[in-house]
């Protein structure tokens, strides 16, 4: 599992799946990935939870929803 935490320049709050996939998306696309699939995102109780599929792999991004962070996490 990878533990790469990607700040984001404008870091603001994440309130719906649409920006959460978006939010997923431009992290993983930071972090060098591509060939991105981001599936629907999910909400636990502190965060964000958006499942994806990428050129490197299965990840799931995690988001924190009152700032924006991110971290990504290997599945595979």
């Amino acid at each position: 599992m990878t533990d790469a935490l990607t700040p984001r320049p404008t870091s603001s709050r994440i309130g719906t799946i649409e920006q959460a996939a978006v939010t997923a998306y431009d992290a993983l696309e930071a972090a060098g990935c591509t060939s991105i699939d981001t599936k629907v995102p999910y909400q636990s109780r502190a965060t964000w939870i958006v499942p994806a599929a990428t050129d490197q792999g299965r990840r799931h991004v995690h988001i924190d929803p009152r700032t924006g962070h991110t971290k990504i996490a290997r599945q595979d």
